[in-house]
C-alpha cells in the first residue's frame, strides 16, 4: 500500500503536492503541465516548486488568482466546473467527484438543507476544485503501479478558531466534524487549522485504513507542504512507497 502520514494536518494542496512527489520526473512534468493549464483556464495560476523546511525537502503549491468578485458556487456550478477540469487533465477518475460529493454532504448536514442546496465558499474556489481533480488523476496513475490504495495515520486537525468569507467558526469546522465521523484524529499541539473539508474527504474517498504503524524502509518518500506554519514548521503531508 502507499501510506499518508497526516500526523502534521491534511489539505487537498498538501496531498496533492506528496502525491506528485511520488511520481517519476518526466511523469510529474507533464501532468503539472496539464493541472497548469486546467489552472489558467479558470484565470488562476498555479505553481509548482521545490521547497525545504526544517531538514525535509519536498513539493509546493501555490495558486495566483484573478479578481473576480465571486465568492461562492452551487451545487451544479461546483461540479460542472470540476468537470471540465478532469477535462482538460484528460482524467478518467472519479476520485474528485466523490470528495466534492463528500463536502457537499457534510455542508447539507451540517446546515440541515439538502446538498443541492449549498452553495460553497472558500471550498468552491477553482483551485480547491483543481486539487481535487489532480487528486484523482495522480491516485489513479500511482494505483495502476500494483499497489492495493492507500492508508493513512490518525489525521491531526488543529483546534481554535478560523475565521472564514461567512465569519469566525471553530476548529474542526461543522462540515470538517461530520468528515471525520468514524475516523482517528486529534487536534494536535499547535492551533489554527490543519486539516481542511477537502483534505478529510480525500482521505475518506482514498484511504482503506488508518493506522498510525508506518513502513520502516520505503522506496520512495516525498512530501507535500502547505503554507502556513504551526510549531514554526510548515504544515505537511508525508507519503511513503514500501
Amino acid at each position: 500500500m502507499i501510506y499518508i502520514d497526516a500526523r502534521e494536518g491534511m489539505s487537498g494542496d498538501m496531498l496533492l503536492a506528496a502525491l506528485l512527489g511520488l511520481l517519476g520526473d518526466s511523469e510529474r512534468e507533464e501532468i503539472v503541465a496539464r493541472l497548469q493549464r486546467a489552472s489558467s483556464e479558470h484565470g488562476i495560476e498555479m505553481q509548482v516548486a521545490r521547497l525545504e523546511d526544517t531538514g525535509d525537502t519536498g513539493l509546493g503549491i501555490n495558486y495566483l488568482e484573478e479578481e473576480t468578485g465571486k465568492t461562492s458556487a452551487s451545487y451544479q456550478e461546483a461540479h460542472e466546473t470540476l468537470r471540465t477540469i478532469e477535462t482538460t487533465l484528460k482524467s478518467e477518475s472519479s476520485v474528485g467527484n466523490q470528495i466534492l460529493e463528500q463536502i457537499f454532504g457534510a455542508e447539507a448536514s451540517a446546515h440541515g438543507v439538502a446538498k443541492e442546496q449549498v452553495h460553497l465558499h472558500e471550498i468552491g474556489r477553482p483551485q480547491v476544485l483543481v486539487n481535487m481533480a489532480g487528486i484523482g488523476l495522480v491516485s489513479s496513475i500511482l494505483q495502476e503501479s500494483d499497489r492495493e490504495g492507500f492508508t493513512c495515520t490518525t489525521i491531526t486537525t488543529g483546534s481554535g478558531i478560523v475565521v472564514m468569507s461567512h465569519g469566525a467558526i471553530g476548529i474542526p469546522s461543522p462540515a470538517s466534524e461530520f468528515l471525520l465521523k468514524g475516523m482517528k484524529h486529534r487536534p494536535g499541539d499547535s492551533p489554527g487549522e490543519r486539516a481542511t473539508p477537502t483534505g478529510i474527504a480525500a482521505i475518506r474517498v482514498l484511504a482503506k485504513l488508518q493506522s498510525d504503524k508506518l513502513p520502516s524502509a520505503c522506496s520512495r518518500r516525498s512530501v507535500g507542504f502547505g503554507t502556513k506554519r504551526f510549531g514554526g514548521r510548515l504544515g505537511r503531508v508525508t507519503m511513503l512507497w514500501p
